[in-house]
């Protein structure tokens, strides 16, 4: 990770290009010089570099390095680590580039007379500390060392410039000869200048190396510096009097080494900390901008959510009320769509909810507003209304519109919708009572057979209220023992001998009393109770027919209705073996009877399922059989073993319609080798009929009614003969 993030990574690409292009030019300008010292006399040339330009050029670099200490000194920024050490060395090196230009030829006396050799002193002093500070600089950063303390470092550059200057003001003989007139540079001077050549060519590679793994931007910016400040260190090395045009060149090139690290200063410690505020604060924005969105608007679909369209709910009900008008609110549900996600994915679905959402808008009038629930819920505001049936055609336009087939991701699918609408001001005078009678109105939608519409009364409060009163008993007749089982008697109409006995789910409130079946199994099953229930359901079956086989009851196997969604849900296997595992039952003396609707719908899945109960032995049988989809094509994939033809196909026997579906589902059942149950046999007549079709077996009031187990002999003595 960087030290310090780029908050603009294009400009400061831009930046460094112009930074190396730079450098290229100035070495090149170097080279051009060298060149031409043989034409012109560009070394020892006083006429160059006289005092007043030097003093300028001086005076320029004191200040540049003055606004290095300022900004250093002063960052706040803990990322930089190298700030404190540039701040006190830039110090000292401000102090000692103006002890230098005190000190040139022709300046006035400060302690001692002016001179080459007390100027040069101080230049290579600062210098020498400017290549250290960068190899240090260069070196420390690239291991992130902890940061140094800033007083002591600034006492101790202090100290050096006190020091430096003491020694060459009072103690000028134990400086070594650096300068000679008539002759230049001496040799001590040259290979200081190469040492330190030496220094930033150290620092330059290891600048170079660091930029690959920690902040690129600060170190490229500093190699931009230590390469220029070489460059200045070989015209120091080339010129034989201070005045001459290699000493200008290398003085320009200096400066332009500390601009360089001026600007990296600036960069790090002032410009990018505003920079990134500013990149803040425009994130801040837009993910305001997005929460705002959010608030109003729906993610997927780009339509407005129930906060947007409760506010306009409000202002059409007032207006509503004032021009005695009326306004509808319509919530639409797609029929399965649940199975849609579960066969195609939910990329699927979420294409299917945006097509949906589009094509509604096309049929919706100009007046109307469009919002989404959630899932698969679409609500519709109808303002301006002259009355409660204004919105019955809206509502055909829609169910005709959404009749027709979608295509999505190259696939064909039609689905339906079931819509509730509840109109105000008298279904609701705002907006979350409209809803709420709304939703229910469409829940009763569903009921009637979905693809429909149903318009909210004041009956659905107390069906809802008493179907919530319901689930809530639900949820505790489990646990409070309410439930018990009742069986039916299953006979061979060829022998009149007990096949079995079907188990019949009874609730006994300790309020209510005996609840109807068909009250309460249908709620339990929407409210998913069942799956709970149905594992009660089986296992006490099983329990039961293992005491009968224990008491010598020949009642062969016990037969247990299963919901779909017990089915579906991927248990039912390991239900069924539990419960064989703790009462011992044989697999063979339990028969599951299955519903068509359950066996169609995801048909994959349920082959699985069956595959495994098969496996385990139990027998299966499909409930109501006719009744539903009657897929024939499933029968002998499915391997089920019973039809068991529905009550209301064996009342209808008398009649000739009746009669023909009888006769049509046995010789079905005989030609893939199933055998046949028929329920609801109330009499002499319509048994014997059923033999001689064929029938295998039959059960109903004729027979036995279904009673508790322990009057199961009973009936079984009173069979008919």
């Amino acid at each position: 990770m960087p030290l310090l993030p780029s908050p603009h990574p294009s400009s400061v690409r831009q930046s460094w290009a112009s930074a190396s292009s730079l450098v290229i030019a100035l070495a090149a300008l170097l080279v051009l010089v060298w060149l031409l010292s043989s034409l012109a006399d560009l070394k020892g040339s006083p006429v160059w570099f006289p005092l007043p330009l030097h003093i300028t050029v001086e005076t320029f670099s004191i200040v540049v390095a003055g606004l290095v200490f300022a900004v250093a000194w002063h960052s706040q920024q803990s990322v930089p680590l190298s700030n404190p050490l540039l701040a006190c060395a830039f110090l000292a090196i401000a102090l000692l580039d103006l002890a230098h230009m005190l000190s040139y030829r022709g300046m006035p006396v400060w302690v001692t007379p002016a001179s080459a050799e007390k100027a040069i002193a101080f230049w290579l002093v600062s210098r020498v500390l400017l290549a250290f500070t960068l190899l240090a600089v260069a070196c420390r950063l690239c291991h992130r060392s902890i940061a140094l303390p800033r007083v002591p470092l600034l006492l101790s550059s202090l100290g050096l410039v006190v020091l430096v200057v003491y020694l060459q003001l009072f103690q000028p003989q134990l400086w070594p000869r650096t300068f000679i007139d008539e002759e230049g540079l001496t040799r001590f001077k040259v290979q200081m200048e190469w040492l330190i050549i030496s220094l930033f060519a150290l620092a330059a590679w290891v600048f170079w190396r660091a930029r690959e793994f920690a902040d690129r931007d600060y170190f490229e910016g500093m190699l931009a510096a230590t390469l220029v400040s070489i460059l200045a260190e070989l015209c120091f090395t080339a010129y034989s009097s201070v005045n001459s045009f290699h000493s200008l060149l290398g003085h320009l090139y200096k400066i332009v080494s500390y601009g360089f690290i001026y600007q990296v200063v600036f960069v790090s410690s002032v410009r990018a900390p505003y920079a990134r505020l500013a990149i803040e604060m425009s994130e801040r924005i837009a993910a305001q901008k997005r929460a705002d969105y959010l608030t109003h608007f729906d993610s997927l679909t780009g339509l407005p959510n129930l906060t947007q369209l409760e506010e306009r709910t409000r202002q059409a009900i007032a207006s509503a009320l004032k021009l005695k008008g009326a306004v509808a609110v319509l919530y639409v549900d797609l029929d399965h769509f649940k199975m849609v996600n579960d066969s195609f994915g939910r990329t699927f679905g979420d294409q299917l909810i945006c097509t949906t959402s589009v094509r509604l808008q096309q049929v919706l009038p100009d007046s109307a507003m469009l919002a989404r629930a959630g899932g698969d819920e679409f609500v519709v505001l109808l303002a301006d209304m002259e009355n409660a049936e204004g919105a019955s055609a809206v509502i055909q336009r829609v169910l005709d519109e959404l009749a027709y087939p979608f295509m999505i991701e190259r696939q064909q699918i039609v689905v339906s919708i079931s819509i509730g609408v509840a109109v105000g001001p008298n279904d609701g005078m705002d907006f979350p009572c409209l809803l709420r009678n709304a939703e229910m109105a469409m829940y009763k939608a569903k009921e009637a057979g979905r693809r429909t519409w149903c318009y909210y009364n004041a009956a659905l409060d107390a069906e809802m209220r008493g179907r919530l009163y319901l689930i809530n008993g639900l949820r505790l007749a489990l646990e409070r023992e309410e439930f018990f089982l009742e069986y039916q008697l299953q006979l061979d109409l060829a022998n009149g001998r007990v096949v079995g006995a079907e188990a019949l789910l009874r609730w006994q409130h300790p309020q209510w009393g005996l609840v109807a079946p068909g009250q309460f199994i249908p709620a339990a099953e929407q409210s998913g109770l069942i799956v709970g229930i149905g594992e009660w359901i089986i296992l006490e079956a099983c329990r039961q027919a293992t005491r009968w086989q224990a008491e010598g009851l020949d009642i062969p196997r016990v037969a247990v209705n299963v919901a779909a969604i017990q089915l579906h849900q991927g248990s039912l296997e390991q239900t069924v073996a539990t419960a064989l595992s703790k009462t011992g039952l044989p697999a063979s003396a339990l028969e599951l009877e299955l519903t068509e609707s359950s066996l169609v719908d995801n048909s994959e899945q349920v082959m699985i399922a069956l595959a495994g109960l098969k496996a385990l032995g139990v027998t299966l049988s499909i409930d109501d059989f006719g009744t539903g989809y009657s897929c024939l094509a499933y029968l002998r994939r499915l391997s089920v073993d019973t039809l068991k033809i529905d009550r209301s196909f064996v009342s209808d026997l008398p009649n000739e319609d009746g009669h023909a579906i009888v006769a049509a589902i046995i010789h079905m059942a005989e030609s893939l080798g199933l055998s046949t149950l028929a329920e609801g046999v109330e009499d002499e007549a319509t048994a014997a009929e059923l033999r001689r079709l064929g029938c295998s077996q039959a059960q109903g009031f004729f027979y036995a009614r279904p009673v508790p187990a322990s009057a199961l002999p009973a009936a079984i003595a009173s069979l008919p003969v």
